[in-house]
């Protein structure tokens, strides 16, 4: 049950992050097995013309989709028994050089490979796959956990090799399944009206909305295993439901109670990050707030979004955000997503 007093407060921090710029607009879910608080604030543009934001505003999730969309077909590729974490990529892949990266390395950022693709900008999107399949490992990350594009885009393209299109298979087994009928990688142009708005880039024809913004997905044509979906406050919080609910939504098991435990578990014991499957878990040193328990799942996306779900203490808090409109040089939503938490966290009671 939420304390309503302290959900007033998570209400006036919200309203105060639009007010202050942090984001020109929000929109926010508070998560729990059985029960949500849902609402958005400010505008979902404000360049050229001001829009407000609403409930069915679509947002760009950016690098959320990692986790919420590519490791989640990957969890059910391998329910499904087409691969094991341990799979090398190259065993899927056929043009991929290095024989020893693993689906396992791949997804917990700890495959030593480079953070993105030099030079993409100038690729067509053949090139940039040429290149992801000739990418080298960079030594100084070899053990390690490097943060890094090029494994999601080697995932996405792994699904896509299994089942034809990581668009297609995420609508069958992951969208369609948790009604997330507003969840889609390239939305219609009919959906425009609907979409917040993001940077302001000449070279593009000036404010991004509709098309993915991250330059890389875009170069690949919307559709990456590391960016490009476009998803509501509303869909993301059934897929948290699920989460929380052991991977059971509306009576339904969508996850296998092994694959939950992955979840729970950290991968990367030892090593300089602490990751799951794809996302942060219980790192300290990540914008968790200080009540998170020792099974929390943290991610964000460049333009603004962030997702937290603690199975310990039973909730969930998705803030979907436009912080890169009109420009990216707005970082203020770094200082605040700490202060977000806590008080998140304070309006669950028990908590």
């Amino acid at each position: 049950m939420f304390d309503y007093h302290n959900l007033s407060r998570l209400d006036d921090i919200l309203a105060t992050c639009v007010q202050n710029g942090t984001s020109p607009g929000m929109c926010v879910a508070l998560v729990t097995p059985d029960e949500k608080w849902m609402k958005c604030y400010g505008n979902k543009q404000i360049v050229p013309e001001t829009e407000p934001a609403t409930l069915d505003t679509v947002w760009d999730l950016a690098s959320c989709s990692k986790v919420v969309v590519t490791a989640t077909c990957i969890m059910k590729l391998r329910e499904e028994g087409l691969l094991t974490l341990d799979t090398p990529i190259a065993d899927i892949l056929d043009n991929f050089k290095l024989k020893d990266v693993t689906i396992r390395q791949c997804i917990t950022h700890s495959s030593g490979l480079p953070a993105d693709i030099n030079g993409y900008k100038a690729m067509t999107k053949e090139e940039m796959i040429d290149a992801a399949m000739n990418i080298q490992k960079e030594e100084q990350w070899v053990g390690k956990v490097h943060y890094s594009d090029v494994n999601f885009i080697l995932l996405g393209l792994v699904v896509a090799k299994l089942k034809g299109s990581l668009n297609g298979y995420a609508k069958e087994v992951f969208f369609d399944p948790l009604q997330m009928h507003h969840t889609t990688y390239n939305p219609d142009p009919s959906w425009k009206p609907l979409c917040a708005s993001y940077e302001d880039l000449p070279a593009r024809g000036g404010v991004v909305r509709g098309v993915v913004h991250d330059g890389k997905a875009y170069k690949l044509g919307g559709v990456s295993g590391h960016a490009g979906v476009f998803s509501t406050v509303e869909d993301l919080s059934h897929y948290v439901e699920m989460m929380l609910n052991n991977g059971i939504w509306h009576g339904k098991r969508f996850f296998s109670e092994e694959t939950m435990e992955l979840y729970k578990t950290c991968l990367t014991e030892g090593m300089n990050e602490r990751r799951s499957i794809g996302w942060v878990i219980s790192d300290p040193n990540y914008a968790l707030g200080k009540n998170f328990s020792e099974h929390t799942l943290y991610h964000t996306g460049f333009s603004g979004p962030s997702i937290v779900m603690d199975f310990d203490r039973h909730m969930g808090i998705i803030v979907l955000a436009n912080r890169v409109h009109p420009s990216r040089d707005n970082v203020k939503i770094l200082q605040v997503r700490n202060i977000i938490h806590d008080a998140a966290y304070d309006c669950v009671k028990g908590q």
